[in-house]
């Protein structure tokens, strides 16, 4: 298996190859991805899955690694998207309730799939922080900043605890199994926090 460190190492420039094969090796390991643990999928496997060689592969990647979580965030992409309309706290209430919805789907399953292939390698790990954890965040980050200058959350909130204390159960629920993960749970959860955050 070529190192994971290949996943952060820049491509070498080309001829200009087709998108359409770009495309089916992305769904063909997506697929794959759906059924199979992170792991157990090799790159002849994608290869043969998408009708190409396994040269075609390394056009546009350096490893397997690399292929799977494009393959993933590709196709996951539009699914974070929330909407600029509304206070800060109703576009942060709607992102949790969002995400709620997305752990307990099928793509969500694929994701738990890509997460915990990843666990014992430092540097994959590495990589799903920069790529999925951090903007998603960043985002929550800002939402909890504009609700703390218009005065809807108190001055002296700390984000970061307030981001762990509305997304931690619900990945807790979505790792663990133990109960379902509905959105009414997570609307529960967001109401239960969120006025220990605002002002008296």
């Amino acid at each position: 298996m070529k190192s994971a460190e290949t996943l952060v190492a820049p491509r070498p420039a080309g001829r200009p190859r087709s998108e359409q094969a770009r495309n089916d090796i992305l769904e063909a390991a997506y697929k794959l991805l759906k059924t199979k643990g992170f792991q157990a999928i090799g790159s002849h496997e994608i290869a043969k899955a998408a009708g190409v060689s396994s040269a075609t592969l390394y056009r546009w990647w350096k490893s397997k690694e690399e292929i799977l979580f494009d393959a993933c965030f590709e196709h996951m992409k539009p699914v974070h998207a929330v909407s600029g309309s509304g206070s800060a706290l109703a576009r942060l209430r709607r992102y949790v309730l969002y995400v709620a919805e997305f752990l307990a789907s099928d793509d969500g399953a694929t994701m738990a799939r890509l997460f915990t292939g990843i666990h014992d390698d430092p540097k994959l790990r590495r990589v799903f922080l920069e790529r999925y954890v951090m903007p998603r965040r960043q985002m929550q980050r800002r939402f909890i900043r504009e609700a703390i200058a218009s005065g809807r959350l108190k001055r002296g909130t700390d984000p970061e605890l307030l981001i762990d204390a509305i997304n931690g159960p619900l990945f807790f629920r979505w790792l663990q199994g133990h109960a379902t993960l509905e959105k009414s749970f997570a609307e529960s959860l967001f109401d239960a926090v969120i006025p220990a955050f605002q002002p008296e």
